[in-house]
């Protein structure tokens, strides 16, 4: 069953400040996402820890997308485990994690599913939007919605199945040409 994000998710801005060289928390910006939907892990850039920002403190498996200019939609999963705080042009999307497994919406957001939709919600412009409005009328498929117990099982299987396929082919893209160079 298609289910809206809206219906399943709420959705939050990030934190805006200026970035630092150092601090306690790496700050999560719109240019450290690179186009797998990973977080780059060079270039850093840091924030002091503060009342006003704990907020926006990320979890492991927040799920993180770019809602400006040409990275419009593009998504990452926080996969880390240190402190993080995110910037004010990402959206943080709370799925209702009865419903959907973080890392199934992950795919999901690298599938031709998503961008069709994506691309047919922004707004146009100089600079295209795709902002939280937009973002709750993105429809995804829900495995099995009447049974959650079971709907949760066959997301994992096809996390399963589409990690052991992300990792296949990172590793004939980076890996193999990688290990031929040292060799």
């Amino acid at each position: 069953e298609w289910k809206a994000l809206g219906e399943i998710g709420e959705f939050t801005y990030g934190y805006a400040a200026k970035a630092q060289d150092s601090g306690d928390a790496r700050f999560v910006r719109i240019t450290d996402i690179n186009a797998d939907g990973k977080l780059i892990a060079t270039d850093s850039k840091y924030l002091d820890l503060s009342e006003e920002n704990e907020k926006y403190l990320l979890k492991k498996n927040d799920l993180l997308m770019a809602r400006t200019g040409a990275t419009y939609g593009k998504t990452m999963i926080f996969e880390e485990d240190y402190p993080a705080i995110y910037a004010g042009f990402l959206i943080k999307l709370s799925l209702n994690k009865t419903i959907i497994n973080p890392k199934f919406y992950w795919h999901f957001a690298q599938s031709a599913y998503f961008w069709n939709q994506a691309n047919k919600l922004v707004s146009g412009g100089g600079q295209p939007q795709f902002n939280a409005n937009v973002l709750k009328d993105v429809m995804m498929p829900i495995p099995f919605p009447s049974n959650p117990e079971k709907s949760l099982a066959e997301q994992a299987r096809v996390v399963a199945i589409l990690d052991k396929f992300d990792a296949l082919t990172n590793s004939i893209t980076e890996g193999l040409p990688r290990e031929i160079e040292l060799r």
